[in-house]
């Protein structure tokens, strides 16, 4: 399989999967995440604190 489903979590909460190429790496996963509506909502105005990336399973950020 040459693709893999992340989900990605706004603090901790599951906001979008995404379906990427296996093996892709934390800045383009979070590049891809930051392009979700679901997800852009949620980091209009905030810092994102620390990320938190499990390759081709997770992306967590932490926000606030």
């Amino acid at each position: 399989e040459d693709t893999a489903t992340v989900a990605v979590q706004v603090n901790g909460k599951l906001r979008a999967t995404l379906t990427l190429a296996r093996g892709a790496d934390q800045a383009t996963v979070q590049a891809a995440a930051a392009a979700d509506a679901n997800v852009a909502k949620y980091l209009e105005g905030v810092t994102i604190r620390k990320v938190i990336h499990v390759r081709d399973k997770l992306l967590n950020l932490v926000v606030g």
